[in-house]
């Protein structure tokens, strides 16, 4: 662990009228702590290195000596130099840390309607092989369905990959079918519904420094919903539709 203490200076600047300029210096102590956490440390691969920053005013009743250790005679001249910034000077501004380093700041940007999240994908992880059969259909229900699924999904563009080839694609989108229905045994009171997520992994705009999971884009249908037609494997099969439906109103443009 290594401790440096930095000076800073900062100038501030007023106009009276349009031709003169005033400065009035400012100076900091820093204090830069520099961890190593891990193995072969410090300069082993398998090292991770943390800095850390306190910073306290600098009041000195001459600040003579500070402008000497900055290479200036004086700082209250008009016109005089501004010292260079070193090129091992740390980056400490934490408010606007996103800003400088993408060139905009996230919590400014106007908020994209949902589907936007589908927006240059190209390739997802789906599996509904294992879901149940409903009553009257064959075991392989969830075999045959999920090709179906698949067909339709890379028609429109859509690759699938599987869980293992899901590591390497970017965001690791995910989709997630649930099927369920009621009363099997009855005729009167059966019911099945379908709820689909597609998960992917995002930062959060307030701190890029979070990533999860997080649910971008969700279908639902059922046997009680108004625009559904077929049996249980259309209402499955819906949700492909569904996806690529959304998927081409944002990627065509």
């Amino acid at each position: 662990m290594k401790r440096i203490l930095t000076i800073l200076g900062v100038s501030v600047w007023s106009l009276t009228g349009t031709t003169t300029a005033h400065a009035n210096d400012k100076f900091w102590v820093l204090w830069e702590r520099i961890s190593h956490i891990g193995q072969n440390c410090p300069s082993g691969a398998g090292c991770l290195e943390k800095r850390t920053y306190a910073s306290r005013p600098l009041d000195m009743p001459d600040n003579e000596i500070i402008y000497r250790m900055f290479g200036a005679t004086s700082g209250h001249k008009s016109g005089a130099t501004f010292p260079a910034e070193h090129p091992d000077a740390p980056r400490i501004c934490n408010s606007n840390f996103a800003e400088l380093s993408l060139g905009f700041q996230p919590e400014a940007l106007p908020r994209s309607i949902k589907i936007e999240a589908l927006r240059g994908i190209d390739t997802v992880f789906v599996d509904i092989r294992n879901l149940k059969s409903p009553p009257g259909f064959e075991e392989n229900f969830g075999e045959k369905t999920h090709h179906e699924f698949v067909r339709i999904l890379e028609r429109g563009g859509i690759k699938v990959v599987t869980e293992e080839e899901l590591s390497a694609v970017p965001g690791h989108p995910k989709l997630a079918v649930f099927f369920s229905f009621t009363d099997p045994d009855g005729t009167c009171d059966y019911e099945y519904s379908v709820f689909a997520s597609l998960s992917q992994d995002v930062l959060l705009s307030r701190d890029l420094r979070i990533k999860i999971e997080a649910g971008v884009w969700a279908f639902s249908t059922g046997s009680n919903s108004a625009d559904h037609f077929g049996d249980e494997g259309d209402a499955i099969l819906r949700v492909a539709d569904g996806l690529v439906r959304d998927h081409r109103k944002v990627n065509s443009r």
